[in-house]
C-alpha cells in the first residue's frame, strides 16, 4: 500500500496553485507522473517522496506520496522537510552575491583577506599523494573562485579530508574554516573544477562581512522575505512530525539510516553552507521563482537582475570545462555560474533539457532545476542512499517535459 497525500496539510508559504489547462499541462500526463513515482514507491523501492512543478510561478503539480518514516507508517506530507545536502549551496551563495551587491564584498577579493588563515596557500606537487610534497600556491583564492569551485579545495567527505579529521559537526564554522585552511590545496586557485567544501567556507564570510551568524543572516536577508518558513539548518521540535527520514537501498531493501552524531534535529554547532540545510518542495519552488522572477517575489527583491545572470549563467573559463563529478563521466552539458550549475549544451545532456536551465541536486536524492525558456519551476525531494539508485530524477524530468503540451 502507498500512501498519497497531496491535500494532507496547509501549504500557505506554496506558490499559488492554476489549474494545468490553463498553464499548458496535460492533466492526464501529469497523472502519469503520479502513477509512475508512485510504482516505485509501491515496490519498495523509495520509502516516499514530494514532487512540485510550477509554471509562470503558479503550482499545476505538487504530490507527496509513501512514507516519511516506513517503520512508523507516518504518512509523506507535501510540507515534509529533507536534508537538502547540495542544494544548501545556491542558498549560501545568494548570501554572499547580496553582500557584492551592496558593496561590502568583491567578487576578485583574496579570501585571506576576511580569513587570514588562507594568507599563503600551498599546493600538492601530486594531488593523489595527501602525504606527498607541497609548493606555494600561483595567487590567492578569490571569493569567486569559492563560488565556482576552482579555489583548490577538496570535498567535505573526500579522502584528504577525512584524513585530517576536517570536519565534524560538533565543530563551529570557525573551526571548521581554520582546518580547510591548513590542508594544502589540490591544484592552484583558477585552474581546476573540483566540486568542494568552498561553500561552506563562504558561510563564514557571510559572518564575517555581515556581523551575524550565518543562520540568522539567511533568515533575515533570503528566508524570510522569500516566505520560507521550512528552511533552515536543521528541523525545530515544533516541526519533527514534518521530518522525512533517511533510508539506503540495498538488496535486503530499504534499510533506515542512522543519525549522525548531532541529529538534523539538533541545531548544531557547524553551520554548514554546502549542505548542511533541511527545505521542503514549496520552499525550494518559491526560492527558484525568485530567480526566475529576475530577483524578486512577492514584492520581495533578493538579488538585482544583474546579480540573477551571475548565478543563473556559465561564469568558468573554457580551460576548466568539461566539469565532473566522477572524472570518467564529464558533465558536457553543464556549466557552473555563482551559485548553480548551468547548461551550456543540452546536445549532450543524457535527458531533456535546454540552455539555459539552472539548479542543483544534493546527495540524498533531491532534485531541482528551472527553465527560463518554457518558464518551468520543478522539484524532487526523497531521502534515498545511494542517490542515484533508480535514475529517479531523469524519469521525472522526462515525465515533466512530456507533460507539457504547449
Amino acid at each position: 500500500m502507498v500512501a498519497l497525500a497531496a491535500g494532507l496539510v496547509s501549504t500557505a508559504a506554496a506558490l499559488p496553485r492554476a489549474e494545468p489547462e490553463a498553464l499548458g499541462f496535460s492533466p492526464a500526463r501529469l497523472a502519469l507522473i503520479t502513477d509512475t513515482l508512485k510504482h516505485y514507491v509501491d515496490a519498495g523501492h523509495v520509502p516516499g517522496l514530494v514532487a512540485g512543478v510550477s509554471r509562470n510561478g503558479r503550482i499545476v503539480y505538487l504530490e507527496s506520496m509513501g512514507w516519511q518514516d516506513v517503520e512508523q507508517r507516518v504518512p509523506m506530507r507535501t510540507d515534509a522537510m529533507f536534508e537538502i545536502r547540495s542544494m544548501s549551496k545556491p542558498i549560501v551563495s545568494l548570501a554572499v552575491m547580496q553582500l557584492i551587491e551592496n558593496g561590502q564584498l568583491q567578487l576578485h577579493d583574496p579570501v585571506a583577506r576576511y580569513i587570514p588563515a588562507f594568507a599563503d596557500p600551498t599546493v600538492f606537487h601530486d594531488p593523489t599523494d595527501s602525504d606527498g610534497a607541497t609548493r606555494p600556491a600561483s595567487r590567492q583564492i578569490t571569493i569567486a573562485d569559492l563560488l565556482l569551485h576552482i579555489g583548490g579545495l577538496s570535498h567535505r567527505s573526500s579522502a584528504l579530508y577525512d584524513s585530517r579529521a576536517v570536519r565534524s559537526r560538533a565543530d563551529t564554522l570557525v573551526q571548521l574554516v581554520e582546518k580547510v585552511a591548513q590542508v594544502p590545496l589540490i591544484a592552484d586557485p583558477g585552474t581546476v573544477w573540483n566540486y568542494s567544501i568552498s561553500t561552506t567556507v563562504l558561510g563564514h564570510v557571510v559572518e564575517i562581512v555581515s556581523g551575524l551568524p550565518l543562520d540568522d543572516y539567511l533568515q533575515t536577508m533570503v528566508l524570510a522575505p522569500l516566505n520560507m518558513p521550512d528552511t533552515g539548518f536543521y528541523v525545530p521540535e515544533d516541526k519533527v512530525a514534518q521530518r522525512a527520514h533517511i533510508y539506503r537501498v540495498s538488496p535486503q531493501g530499504l534499510q533506515r539510516e542512522p543519525d549522525m552524531d548531532i541529529p538534523i534535529t539538533q541545531n548544531p554547532p557547524l553551520l554548514e553552507g554546502a549542505a548542511g540545510m533541511v527545505s521542503t518542495v514549496p520552499d525550494y519552488l518559491r526560492f527558484l521563482q525568485a530567480f526566475m522572477n529576475q530577483g524578486t517575489l512577492d514584492g520581495q527583491r533578493v538579488l538585482s537582475e544583474a546579480g540573477v545572470a551571475l548565478m543563473t549563467t556559465n561564469q568558468l573559463p573554457d580551460a576548466v570545462l568539461p566539469i565532473a563529478l566522477n572524472p570518467q563521466r564529464p558533465m558536457r552539458d553543464l556549466g557552473w555560474g555563482y551559485g548553480f550549475s548551468v547548461v551550456i549544451d543540452e546536445a549532450e545532456s543524457g535527458f531533456a533539457r535546454n540552455n539555459g536551465e539552472f539548479g542543483w541536486n544534493g546527495s540524498l536524492a533531491t532534485f531541482s532545476w528551472a527553465d527560463p525558456e518554457t518558464g518551468t519551476v520543478a522539484v524532487l525531494m526523497l531521502q534515498i542512499q545511494p542517490s542515484g539508485a533508480y535514475n529517479l530524477s531523469a524519469l521525472f524530468k522526462a515525465l515533466v517535459a512530456q507533460s507539457m503540451i504547449q
